[in-house]
């Protein structure tokens, strides 16, 4: 197949796999510091669809961690009501954060069920990864080891892979954890010798301050955590890592991604993940999708106000490279569900143009529809009987329309709806009496849609009439609107009966 045509999880499944061979482990991960942010979809959904592609080529493993001893900086904004329970905690690590809800063990872990939940109703099952319960099982002792003993040289490594000009001089690879008041983002290592270090918590951080307390430790005591652009290249080493993705801000010149790859090479004299992919952010109207300032949908709302399945399709459909832009309102609404419903009615086996093909193949990386009766009639048929129950008979699909029938509802709310679509059953004034009441008495119960569509065309060219004109006397006699859903639809879905009886009195 031309690549061209391929979606983008084809092409780096079959990257990848022209470079490494199984078992593949896909990696992906985040910081459970609050609640779900919709660029946390992405990070799960884009790695799950590389590892559906890739499960087609041989074992495949997918992992995501959860790194809960990255340090508690801020209080979120759902959580200010117990702002006096948490400031005590700012700069522990997450996983040592009491839950104020007192429903999980920690506040990292409260946030990761969250994730977790969210993950499984897309339909991903990762293997989640604790990064407390790796540090606590000594996975990264032999790293923070050889960090600690040649910290010189990684930290060459990190300046000049980042751009930097110089290093601060208290620079360690190690965050120790403090004994007396258990914070991590205060500390700093006096010396360190033979997997022993002593350790200051003099710190004093935008957020918190430390305690002052000296200490001493061990690595293998397990109370410590590795600055991140350190940590990450030790996980995907001994993870056995063979691909893993970043946002465009982590691959810029002197990002996170330029310092892994040095650790990599340089360090650990490796070359790391065979395919460290790139993907774009998440935009509102132009703007970065941002939680603090308000702009974009929240998680929830995009899982009210969407089937899972069409999110998740209007994240995979675009090139992963590219900003994607994700604005639910009257304007794209409709236009998205449809095309997803184009999308599912294509088979990505067979011959597609190039658009089409990657469609297709975003759509088969989703859950699937979860209605069969086209949208636009359930539209149509909601406005004629205002009964779902009765929608569903008529259609032939009573679960797809008790599926669709919650979220139409709330676009109805919103006014996201295309007005054609809403409408009553009454007339209204309308020219061309005499020709609509001949359009009426040429439908018969035999006629296939195209020919009621013929038959306006050929009654208005007859009688020198625009056909717009006559299209628009036949939608205000039967729901006073001068336009509304196809004409043919909405007979076939009303019944040839019914509408002659309407025209004919109107």
């Amino acid at each position: 197949m031309d690549k061209k045509n391929s979606h983008w999880s084809e092409l780096i499944a079959d990257e990848i796999a022209e470079k490494a061979s199984p078992p593949f482990v896909v990696a992906s991960g985040i910081t459970t510091s609050g609640p779900l942010h919709p660029g946390t979809l992405c990070e799960f959904l884009f790695a799950d669809a590389i590892a559906k592609e890739l499960k087609k080529k041989g074992e495949t493993k997918f992992i995501f961690n959860a790194d809960l001893l990255d340090a508690f900086d801020s209080i979120p904004e759902p959580f200010k009501k117990y702002e006096k329970e948490l400031t005590p905690h700012l700069g522990k690590p997450l996983a040592f954060t009491p839950d104020p809800q007192g429903c999980h063990r920690s506040f990292g872990e409260h946030f990761l069920a969250e994730a977790v939940d969210a993950m499984h109703r897309f339909g991903a099952h990762p293997e989640i990864l604790p990064a407390n319960e790796l540090y606590a099982s000594g996975a990264y002792d032999e790293y923070a080891r050889e960090y600690a003993e040649r910290k010189d040289e990684v930290k060459e490594m990190v300046r000049v892979s980042s751009l930097r000009d110089t290093m601060p001089d208290t620079w360690h690879p190690i965050m120790p954890i403090c004994e007396k008041c258990g914070k991590v983002a205060t500390t700093r290592v006096l010396n360190y010798s033979n997997g022993e270090y002593e350790y200051a918590c003099d710190v004093a951080t935008e957020y918190t301050k430390g305690c002052g307390y000296r200490g001493r430790a061990k690595i293998s005591d397990h109370k410590y955590k590795l600055l991140f652009r350190l940590d990450w290249p030790a996980r995907q080493d001994f993870l056995n890592v063979t691909t893993e993705g970043g946002s465009v801000d982590h691959h810029t010149k002197g990002g996170t991604i330029a310092t892994v790859y040095a650790i990599h090479r340089q360090f650990f004299k490796k070359p790391g993940p065979v395919v460290f992919y790139k993907f774009g952010f998440l935009k509102y109207k132009g703007k970065k999708y941002s939680k603090s300032k308000g702009i974009g949908h929240t998680v929830t709302e995009l899982m009210q106000l969407l089937p899972l399945p069409v999110l998740e399709y209007a994240l995979l459909r675009p090139d992963l490279q590219e900003d994607k832009e994700l604005v639910l309102d009257e304007q794209t609404l409709l236009t998205l569900v449809l095309d997803f419903e184009y999308a599912a009615s294509m088979d990505p086996e067979k011959e597609l143009e190039r658009a089409d093909r990657k469609k297709s193949v975003a759509y088969s990386l989703t859950g699937g529809k979860g209605w069969e009766a086209p949208l636009q009639d359930i539209l149509v048929t909601y406005a004629l009987y205002k009964d779902w129950k009765e929608v569903g008979k008529r259609l032939k699909d009573p679960k797809g329309v008790a599926y669709i029938s919650p979220y139409v509802e709330q676009w109805l709310a919103r006014k996201w709806i295309p007005d054609k679509y809403v409408f009553e059953l009454k007339g209204a004034p309308h020219e061309h009496g005499k020709l609509v009441k001949e359009f009426a008495s040429s439908l018969s119960e035999e006629m296939d849609e195209q020919g009621i569509q013929n038959s306006v065309y050929e009654l208005a060219k007859k009688n020198n009439v625009p056909p717009p004109e006559l299209f628009k006397s036949i939608y205000l006699a039967l729901i006073s609107k001068p336009q509304g859903p196809k004409l043919a639809r909405f007979v076939k879905i009303l019944g040839v009966k019914k509408v002659k009886e309407l025209l004919w009195t109107r």
